[in-house]
């Protein structure tokens, strides 16, 4: 009897999960006609957002949402209103789910991203899109919105943003790159791409939350650890006769990337540019030969700071190694 009590008890347990579940359909296999309907509120929203029109998102919106629409737009608006973001946006994942329950935390796996999407469902069946929309070709960034279906109708509940990553690399392609660089024994440039994609692990605020989150961060610990044992900075090179000194190992980023930037104290004055040239091509040999960098990056820059009449630094030069 105990044994055929405790069996049911599981098959209860058992279909409370599946209860819980939402039934979803993502990205491509996704009704095209559906996906067309999301696509035009997205872009409508998207044009709302830069001419902040309030008439559409009242529109878009549901009651609840907008009722309290000035802070339901707050963290989103403001990139479009500075000038940052444009309409312009690709979708980067999107959710359909019908649900069996309402006003319960939804969990949807992204197998593609390895993340988990978490969200209070307020209807029965719920679109979540994820539009990706990029600063500059260097800054993605990440604006999350739930539709619920309303009297047949997809209205707005929910809209958050973040910063998704860089380059078209979210915190999981950023967090790759820096293993591979660390296997690679590159551990100046890991610790650098951890660094950033630490700070993507909330593209979505707490709505998205990475499976490798705690990884991240034991993994950037333990590497500024060795770096900092086995390069600490600053860092006279005796061996030069000008002694320079390192003061910073970090990077660049540019429209095509994130490269090495080494920063270096120089006692030759600025305005002696042959002198400042020649101690560079020094240094740089006894840079590369020290710091286990890669430097088969397409660019590695060297920057060159002397002192001021106040003692303080000032940037001297610049100097841009090109693949």
């Amino acid at each position: 009897m105990k044994k055929v009590l405790f069996a049911l008890l599981l098959l209860a347990a058992a279909l409370q999960s599946c209860d819980n579940k939402p039934e979803t359909i993502s990205n491509n296999d996704i009704d095209p006609k559906l996906r067309e309907v999301i696509k035009a509120k997205n872009d409508s929203l998207f044009e709302a957002l830069s001419n902040s029109s309030t008439k559409v998102f009242a529109q878009l919106g549901s009651d609840k949402f907008n009722d309290n629409l000035t802070a339901n737009l707050n963290d989103v608006i403001w990139p479009f209103r500075k000038g940052m973001l444009e309409t312009d946006h690709e979708v980067y994942e999107e959710f359909y789910s019908k649900h069996t329950k309402v006003n319960h935390e939804a969990t949807i796996l992204s197998a593609q991203h390895n993340y988990k999407l978490q969200f209070v469902n307020q209807n029965y069946e719920t679109y979540v899109s994820l539009l990706k929309s990029t600063y500059r070709e260097v800054t993605d960034y990440l604006v999350t919105v739930i539709y619920a279906k309303i009297d047949n109708k997809w209205k707005i509940t929910h809209i958050t943003m973040g910063t998704l990553g860089s380059y078209d690399k979210d915190a999981n392609d950023l967090f790759n790159d820096a293993k591979s660089f660390h296997d690679n024994g590159y551990d100046i440039d890991a610790l650098h791409h951890a660094k950033m994609a630490k700070g993507s692990l909330e593209p979505a605020k707490n709505l998205i939350k990475y499976n490798f989150a705690k990884d991240i961060d034991d993994f950037g610990e333990k590497l500024a650890n060795e770096i900092n044992r086995t390069y600490p900075l600053p860092d006279t090179l005796f061996q030069i006769q000008s002694k320079p000194v390192v003061l910073d190992l970090n990077v660049v980023q540019n429209a095509e990337g994130i490269f090495p930037l080494i920063s270096y104290e120089s006692q030759i004055p600025p305005n002696d540019e042959t002198s400042l040239n020649n101690e560079f091509e020094v240094v740089k040999k006894e840079i590369q030969k020290k710091y286990k960098i890669d430097y088969n990056q397409k660019f590695v820059y060297y920057r060159a700071y002397n002192k001021n009449a106040q003692g303080l630094l000032s940037e001297s030069k610049t100097f841009t190694e090109t693949k």
